[in-house]
């Protein structure tokens, strides 16, 4: 029977191996000291190397290598490729901010100005007390309203004489009455006629009663508005509403205020639209707008 040895799968005998094995078996010299210790050895060695690595695991392919970099180097030395970039960014980092310091500055004067606006106007509502002026219609003149039974429709060139009476109760404010204002006639929801206020100035604790004239063209009543208005004409009442509108400045002391919108609302009720014609009931309502 010929001597045969088994070895490794992963290391198979060269060509020659075997038969210098088969020699070495069938020579009584004995075995060279510590020759059995390596060949235990060696397959101890091969046997942890798989168990350290595992079945399925790669080893580190050689020639790989980890360079380990300071962390300022890598944050503060940008690539020399990437420098002309670092360099625009910063730039534009740093204008960036500037932009923001000067609106966050802006931001805050306005808010400043804004916050002493008030406690100046708390200061002085409180220390002046102003009021509202109030107002009335005095009289109502109309020409130009011809009513006829017999056409179909009524085309009006109406003109309104309107006499009003403002009272300032305020003691130590005066009221400036300034170019822009707006006075509207209306009747039953239609538009009679427009016109505008005089522009003056009232002094504390004074009346003032003056007149406007109002006109319009070409107004168009139905049958039914011209017969409505007709029927009232003759019981003796005829409703009116009278919208102004009006830019104010105050005065306290020496110091105007900015504009401030006044908006007067009246029900004037006249017994016919003629020019002797009477005011039979009035009411009027004022509304400010500070801004």
């Amino acid at each position: 029977m010929n001597d045969q040895r088994v070895y490794p799968g992963e290391s198979p005998p060269e060509s020659g191996e075997h038969s210098n094995a088969k020699l070495m078996a069938n020579s009584p010299s004995p075995p060279v000291s510590g020759e059995h210790h390596g060949r235990n050895m060696s397959q101890e060695s091969f046997a942890s190397s798989k168990m350290s690595y595992g079945y399925g695991y790669a080893p580190p392919n050689p020639g790989t290598y980890v360079v380990q970099i300071p962390k300022d180097q890598v944050y503060r030395v940008p690539p020399p490729e990437n420098a002309h970039k670092f360099k625009l960014y910063t730039k534009r980092k740093a204008g960036r901010g500037g932009c923001r310091g000067c609106i966050c500055s802006i931001l805050a004067g306005i808010l400043i100005i804004i916050a002493l606006l008030a406690v100046t106007t708390a200061v002085l509502y409180l220390v002046y007390k102003p009021k509202a002026p109030t107002y009335s219609i005095e009289s109502v003149h109309v020409r130009g309203v011809n009513l006829s039974r017999t056409a179909t429709t009524t085309t009006m060139t109406p003109v309104f004489n309107v006499t009003l009476k403002s009272e300032n109760k305020n003691g130590k404010i005066g009221i400036y009455y300034e170019q822009g204002s707006l006075i509207k006639i209306y009747h039953d929801g239609v538009n009679l006629c427009n016109g505008k206020l005089p522009a003056f100035y009232q002094p504390p604790k004074s009346s003032t009663v003056f007149s406007t004239k109002l006109s319009g063209a070409g107004i168009v009543l139905s049958k039914s508005a011209r017969d409505k208005l007709l029927t009232e004409q003759k019981n003796g009442e005829v409703p009116l509403e009278i919208h102004v509108k009006v830019p104010v400045k105050i005065k306290i002391g020496s110091v105007k205020t900015w504009t401030i919108s006044v908006e007067v609302s009246c029900g004037v009720t006249v017994n016919a639209l003629t020019t002797n014609a009477k005011v039979v009931s009035k009411k009027c309502k004022v509304h400010t707008k500070p801004w």
